[in-house]
């Protein structure tokens, strides 16, 4: 039965003392630089940058080039009006040239204008002169951007928070297994010694039978608890953003972690929590998308330049020669005013619904105050009791350690029952794992009170 002690630990082992041996600080470390959570805010970020490009490539010059080959295979016939013979014939009759006549009446005849071959090569440059849009969406591109990067340092936090319990409870897993272990071992050697008294006709069955069901309890448990903290490994890898496969180990020990008492003052904390700068942020994106509005009331100006050169030939070779005989430049330059008038109330409307956005923003950001300051309440409070129940739980392992060793002597000496070790034993381990479990409590309490006080990431 050692085997299967050696066995289970063993693995425990080999799950903790792994290639990679990090600390608390180091594992965040590594979090912040590989959780995918983070990995996808951080491309948030990089597609803000890109929206702030595009909003300012708008205000920039817009040059476009143009240049067109066409092989008129058959020219379009036109068809015109012979207004020369009256005209002849009017003048020749007013000057009595000519008598007896009458003018004829306008015919039409058909006839080709055109040339075998046409091109065309020119160049646009438009250029924003004024657009109240443009400017108030740059700045409100550069908004999301600093929208992003509050909701990066927002995922940064749940992070830090996420992998620091991940890493405890591997830490309270593993001291959990350690005192399974110890407990087994200890029943393992009274199982055989109770089968030897029993064999010698100083016990009876049942004495084995009490000690072998505790035995298999525990044997039940110590690997279920092994179960867990290959578990409690791999939860961690997962919010660190490491491969499950990969080998992980801690230098960290639960004798390392030092309580701290400090409830830290929640006056104006809200200040220092992302989620505050989040809310603020988005507020402000309310406003410049009612200013957004407003702005296209105002006329835009823009500024246009052409330059370019159009030719006509009836061979191709005449077509590929650039010269100022074949191809004829022509330019321009202009100004055009676009104003609205009237778009049905559209903008209007809008400007009425992002008001009411912008006070629903404001309460929602009075109400994330309240909620902080409650959470904050709630997790003094928390941390409190978890103090508290820690040091009764410790006192509680304590006495029922000393009620165990004092037990065991006396059925070493012939004045106890192997029952009353079993029980010994059992309250013992109650108490083990009531004291990890308050521990564990009071770890999270203290993480989650310096999240909820905005300090959580100031290391």
């Amino acid at each position: 039965m050692r085997i299967l002690i050696l066995s289970i630990v063993l693995i425990a082992n080999l799950s903790l003392h792994a290639q990679q041996s990090l600390s608390l600080k180091e594992c965040i470390d590594y979090a912040l630089a590989n959780n995918e959570t983070l990995a996808i805010a951080a491309y948030e970020g990089e597609i803000a940058t890109t929206q702030v490009n595009e909003q300012l490539a708008g205000g920039l010059p817009q040059i476009t080039g143009d240049v067109g080959f066409t092989k008129n295979i058959e020219i379009q016939t036109s068809f015109i009006e012979d207004f020369i013979s009256p005209a002849i014939y009017g003048v020749l009759l007013e000057e009595n040239l000519l008598t007896g006549v009458d003018i004829p009446q306008a015919q039409t005849f058909p006839a080709i204008f055109g040339t075998n071959y046409t091109g065309r090569a020119g160049l646009n440059v438009n250029q924003l002169i004024f657009n109240g849009s443009y400017f108030v969406g740059l700045k409100a591109a550069k908004t999301v951007k600093l929208l992003s990067e509050k909701k990066l340092e927002q995922t940064e936090v749940e992070v830090i928070q996420n992998v620091s319990n991940a890493y405890y409870l591997v830490l309270i897993s593993k001291a959990n297994l350690a005192f399974l272990a110890t407990n087994f071992a200890t029943i393992d050697t009274l199982l055989n010694e109770t089968a030897l008294m029993f064999e010698n006709g100083f016990a009876e069955k049942i004495d084995v039978s009490r000690v072998k069901i505790q035995h298999n309890n525990l044997k039940a448990n110590l690997r279920s608890s092994t179960e867990l903290l290959v578990t409690a490994i791999s939860l961690l890898k997962f919010q660190m953003g490491m491969p499950i496969r990969e080998p992980l180990a801690l230098t960290g020990d639960l004798k390392d972690f030092v309580m701290d008492l400090e409830l830290g003052d929640s006056k104006n904390a809200f200040l220092d929590r992302p989620e505050y700068d989040v809310q603020l942020t988005n507020r402000e994106l309310i406003k410049l998308n009612m200013k957004n509005f407003q702005s296209q009331y105002l006329p835009s100006i823009y500024a246009d330049y052409n330059l370019g050169w159009t030719a006509g030939t009836n061979t191709l070779d005449e077509l590929s020669t650039f010269n100022n005989e074949t191809w004829f430049r022509y330019s321009s330059i202009g100004v055009s005013m676009s104003i609205p008038i009237f778009d049905g109330l559209y903008k209007r409307s809008r400007i009425q619904r992002t008001r009411v956005q912008f006070l629903q923003a404001e309460t929602g950001i009075e109400q994330l105050k309240n909620r902080i300051e409650r959470e904050i309440e709630e997790a003094q409070v928390k941390l409190q009791n978890a103090s508290r129940d820690v040091q009764a739980q410790k006192e509680n392992a304590a006495l029922a350690q000393d009620v165990y060793s004092v037990t065991k002597i006396k059925y070493q000496e012939g004045v106890g029952t192997n029952q009353d070790v079993i029980q010994a034993n059992t309250s013992l381990k109650e108490a083990q794992t009531n004291y990890l479990n308050a521990v564990y409590d009071a770890i999270s309490s203290q993480i989650q009170l310096k999240k909820s006080l905005g300090t959580l990431n100031n290391n």
